[in-house]
């Protein structure tokens, strides 16, 4: 899959204000941390600063889902460009994205999308997943350490409040999420193919075929996840090679 496309540049930017997102979230923590412990600012400044973050923080979150959003609606038409041999966003060779130039445009290669699709979404997720389970499970182990030895105080409140409501933990929950349901799409593929295998005729696939071309879709538009892009420069080059050998593997891809 080609690094550069139409979607990439709103994804980078949406990728760029989940980073703003969990900046804010630290430095609130920290202010609170400090406020707990020294009360060096006035308390109605602290709530003022306190409250201008909560609206800068959701500010960002309204845009860096608003980019998603536009760059989703363009990947998504990248992939039924492709599949059908259609042109709606001009200029871009869409088989630049995908790697099955190979297949006949139609239902098939809509199919090979999508199952390359999950390919890289589940295997990229399980590169970035081990970062966000430590992060999130220090955060957890810290936060009942403290509890333990000093009880609900200003700076276990202060922890307990970061650790609910931080779109860092939440997005650990949505990236295992997204993860399952692409892992249940690819397997979903796999038997499409395997199927075809055995009966030799696309008229009994076309439902399938639609029906988790929508699973995929509405699990990636729900998550509002954006995949790391330096996890996937780095195993693109394995990727493509994994996806040529299940392709060579089921006939429908030949066929």
């Amino acid at each position: 899959m080609a690094k550069d496309n139409p979607q990439s540049k709103y994804f980078r930017i949406s990728e760029n204000l989940i980073y703003a997102i969990d900046l804010i979230s630290v430095i609130s923590f920290i202010l609170a941390l400090i406020q707990s412990y020294t009360s060096i600012v006035p308390h109605k400044l602290f709530l003022f600063i306190a409250a201008f973050l909560l609206v800068v923080e959701k500010i960002i979150s309204y845009y860096q889902v608003k980019f998603f959003d536009n760059a989703h609606k363009i990947r998504q038409t990248v992939l039924l460009d492709n599949s059908f041999g259609e042109k709606r966003i001009p200029n871009y060779d869409s088989g630049k994205y995908f790697d099955n130039d190979s297949i006949q445009t139609g239902k098939i290669k809509l199919l090979a999308n999508i199952h390359e699709n999950t390919l890289y979404t589940v295997k990229i997720i399980e590169k970035m997943l081990p970062k966000y389970y430590v992060t999130s499970t220090t955060l957890f182990a810290f936060l009942i350490l403290q509890v333990c030895n000093s009880g609900i105080n200003d700076f276990s409140s202060s922890l307990l409040n970061f650790v609910i409501s931080s779109d860092f933990v939440i997005r650990t929950i949505k990236l295992r999420n997204l993860r399952k349901a692409a892992s249940s799409v690819f397997e979903e593929a796999n038997s499409i193919c395997s199927d075809f295998d055995k009966n030799m005729n696309t008229n009994l696939i076309t439902r399938k075929i639609i029906n988790i071309f929508v699973k995929y879709e509405e699990a990636v538009f729900e998550s509002k996840i954006v995949l790391n892009e330096k996890v996937h420069s780095k195993y693109n080059s394995l990727l493509m090679r994994e996806w040529e050998g299940i392709k060579n593997t089921y006939k429908i891809y030949s066929y």
